[in-house]
């Protein structure tokens, strides 16, 4: 087991992370990555698919849903980062720079295309690496955004749990 503890000075918070892996500042670069699922989050909720709304209890009919969602994320997702690598996202999304997640760029792009009678792509791409365009919904936001900048302790430990944890 590794612990992280890190100190990030511009917002005064303390990061700790436990993994099964071993730790570094770049845990830390990778941790803070994970925020970007917030806006995912908002467009199965509010923003988007209005999962909320859907009111259903049955596990199984939820799972068939999520299922769905899941497809749908996949292809509006591809659409949206096509329409930003081909210099397209500002006839769907009016924000100076990217104000829309890419699910929501695809989302507007595809009614965009059913209005306009448009073929619609049947191709999938998404890329591994790191958002060349993120989000960003305000051009203050933009001006406030700075590097992650950490003091960065790491503790290794081992635990058996074949002996199992004591307390004194």
């Amino acid at each position: 087991m590794h612990l992280a503890l890190a100190h990030h000075y511009p917002s005064r918070e303390r990061w700790y992370v436990v993994s099964d892996q071993p730790t570094s500042v770049e845990t830390f670069v990778e941790y803070g990555l994970r925020f970007d699922i917030e806006e995912n989050f908002l467009d199965d909720k509010s923003n988007g698919c209005q999962l909320e709304s859907s009111h259903i209890r049955s596990a199984s009919m939820l799972s068939r849903l999520l299922l769905v969602l899941a497809v749908a994320t996949v292809y509006l997702t591809s659409i949206g980062t096509t329409v930003v690598e081909q210099g397209n996202r500002r006839q769907v999304d009016s924000h100076w720079f990217r104000g829309n997640s890419y699910f929501k760029i695809g989302w507007h792009w595809i009614r965009k295309a059913l209005v306009q009678g448009w073929v619609l792509p049947t191709t999938l791409a998404l890329k591994s690496a790191l958002d060349p365009s993120p989000c960003i919904s305000s051009k203050s936001q933009a001006a406030q955004q700075r590097p992650l900048y950490f003091r960065c302790t790491t503790v290794d430990c081992a635990i058996s749990l074949e002996q199992g944890l004591s307390t004194a």
